[in-house]
């Protein structure tokens, strides 16, 4: 990916598919107008960032493990899940959580913070994958009956955990 994403232009997402076509997980890569040390600051805060992702109810770190509490809501229907996660990550380059226990299993995202503009910037990669089968029988039911919208869940994730990375980041 190149370093030089001007600032004008928006994320870029990368779909990663299967042979058959599934979609198995996404990237998005975003300009942030501040530093890596600003950025990293908000992402290693990882229970107040989380607290700010729209489909987290609840993040709690100990160490290097963290619990999450998600909430899902469509339309009349509510369902939430638990899932645990190590955390590894060289400060301030890099961070990954992946998966231990819960629900949705294969967790895994990841973010890569490369600095622009002699440091004024930074470039935010964030990876995301997992297996959305293992929601339950709600989802597995929507899925066979809207397949289209399968293709849309990890661009959709990968972009909310940049976006709402960049809002906290810059203070919007």
């Amino acid at each position: 990916m190149s370093t030089s994403l001007p600032a004008h232009k928006g994320p870029i997402i990368h779909v990663r598919v299967a042979p058959d076509g599934r979609p198995l997980g996404a990237a998005t890569t975003m300009r942030i107008e501040r530093p890596v040390a600003a950025v990293w600051a908000v992402l290693s805060d990882i229970e107040r960032y989380a607290g700010r992702l729209p489909m987290v109810d609840r993040a709690r770190r100990r160490g290097d493990h963290v619990d999450f509490d998600l909430k899902f809501r469509v339309g009349l229907f509510s369902a939430g899940f638990e899932f645990s996660a190590h955390a590894t990550y060289e400060e301030p380059n890099w961070l990954e959580l992946r998966w231990t226990s819960g629900e949705p299993r294969g967790v895994r995202f990841r973010y890569t913070l490369t600095p622009l503009d002699d440091g004024a910037a930074c470039l935010v990669e964030g990876d995301a994958e997992f297996d959305v089968q293992s929601l339950g029988w709600l989802v597995k039911y929507f899925l066979k009956h809207h397949p289209e919208i399968q293709h849309g869940i990890f661009p959709g994730v990968s972009l909310v955990l940049i976006d709402t990375l960049r809002r906290i980041a810059t203070g919007g």
